[in-house]
């Protein structure tokens, strides 16, 4: 009764992805199996220019966020403080 219930739930996780099923684990010294490292990333390293590209913009915009804010508010600060001078 019990396998009657598992086998689907099984069948339908090996089907979730593209990857073949492997029985063995994958170890540090052992050999890198054609799909199993890169199997459920959500990007393809294929395309190494494309992949290094992606990277900079992935690891680089949490750096230039806080600099384009900051700058932004500190010439709208500036901004106003030249308009009041103005107006004086």
């Amino acid at each position: 009764m019990l396998r009657r219930a598992v086998v689907p739930f099984v069948r339908a996780i090996r089907n979730a992805h593209d990857a073949p099923v492997k029985f063995t684990g994958q170890t540090p010294t052992s050999f890198v199996h054609a799909g199993w490292a890169n199997s459920r990333t959500p990007f393809h390293v294929h395309n190494k220019y494309l992949f290094g590209a992606k990277a900079i913009l992935i690891f680089m915009i949490p750096f230039w966020a806080p600099w384009i804010v900051v700058t932004y508010q500190m010439k709208k600060a500036n901004e106003q403080l030249t308009l009041q001078k103005f107006f004086e």
